[in-house]
């Protein structure tokens, strides 16, 4: 079987459950905490796939990084329970991209990455996220990005649509009306 398969369906028993027990906001949060704290610390990852770390020593990585108490007894530490018992761990990563994406589908949740050369007050965020709201009639979840890279100016994905209003881009229009290759 696929591993993807797998991800799916451990994350498809947990969000049916979790909405069974109207805590699939709570376990989303949880996940999303967990994603943020895998990215600022790639360690974290080689740590829960490696074979010479106990369980327990997992478990207890997985819930601080999940902004869980180590007492804490739900439906979320009883999934993390299961996923370690069954030595699924490697599949996590996959597991909250799949919940996450579920959720967001049930609920009608825009994701939207913000990309700029600098970062951003909170006014501008605001003012973006409530103009797609009201354009595309959803709730939105922002992330911002800062790449200095764009030198100036933006990208934008909502979904699968991508906007580049970056001054890097713009270059990049420039340089190949300019210079047209055969």
């Amino acid at each position: 079987m696929m591993n993807g398969s797998i991800a799916k369906r451990y994350a498809t028993a947990l969000f049916e459950e979790a909405q069974a027990q109207f805590v699939d906001r709570q376990v989303y949060d949880h996940l999303g905490m967990l994603h943020r704290s895998m990215k600022a610390e790639p360690n974290l990852q080689m740590a829960l796939i490696n074979p010479r770390v106990t369980k327990e020593k997992k478990y207890a990585l997985i819930l601080l990084a999940s902004g869980l108490d180590p007492e804490a007894t739900t439906l979320y530490t009883r999934f993390l329970r299961l996923l370690l018992e069954n030595r699924r761990e490697n599949q996590l990563r996959m597991i909250i991209f799949v919940y996450r994406d579920m959720y967001r589908e049930h609920y009608g949740i825009d994701r939207v990455v913000f990309e700029t050369a600098v970062e951003v007050d909170d006014t501008i965020i605001n003012h973006l996220t409530q103009r797609i709201k009201e354009h595309r009639h959803h709730e939105v979840e922002c992330e911002r990005k800062v790449n200095p890279r764009l030198i100036g100016g933006f990208r934008l994905r909502i979904g699968d649509r991508h906007y580049d209003y970056s001054y890097k881009h713009q270059l990049e229009l420039i340089r190949k009306e300019l210079c047209p290759t055969p």
